[in-house]
C-alpha cells in the first residue's frame, strides 16, 4: 500500500506497530504529512509522507471503528431532523396566529449588523 489512510496499521523493521490518524493535504510547498501514534502509547507523532513511507510498511487497517462511530452519527441526525421538524411545525402553528401589523413592527434583518467605529493607525 502506497497510501496511508485514516485508521491503517503500518509497521517499522523493529516490528513497531503505528495507527494512522490522519492524512494532512499537501501544503504550498507541496508536502504532505501524516500524523499517527504508536499502539503502545497515546503520543501523536507527525512525518511527511515520503519519510513515514520509508519507515513503515502496511500491515493491516481497522476501519470498523469509523463505520461505527458512522452509524452512530447517522442515528443522532436523524432523532435531530425529527425534532427540528416538530419544532418546526409548532413554530409555523404559532407563526400562522401573528397579523401582519405583528410583522411590520418588527425591524428587518438582512444579515448585516452596523459595527462600532474603530481607531485606525
Amino acid at each position: 500500500m502506497t497510501d496511508p489512510r485514516r485508521n491503517d496499521i503500518f509497521e517499522d523493521a523493529n516490528g513497531v506497530r503505528v495507527a494512522v490518524k490522519q492524512l494532512y493535504a499537501p501544503n504550498a510547498l507541496g508536502v504532505s504529512f501524516v500524523e499517527y501514534k504508536n499502539l503502545s502509547d497515546s503520543n501523536l507523532r507527525f512525518l511527511t509522507k515520503e519519510q513515514f513511507l520509508e519507515s513503515f510498511h502496511w500491515v493491516d487497517n481497522f476501519g470498523s471503528t469509523d463505520t461505527f462511530v458512522k452509524v452512530v452519527l447517522e442515528k443522532e441526525a436523524k432523532s435531530l431532523e425529527a425534532a427540528e421538524a416538530a419544532e418546526a411545525t409548532k413554530e409555523s402553528d404559532s407563526s400562522a396566529e401573528k397579523t401582519e401589523a405583528d410583522a411590520t413592527d418588527q425591524p428587518a434583518d438582512d444579515g448585516i449588523r452596523n459595527a462600532a467605529p474603530t481607531r485606525s493607525s
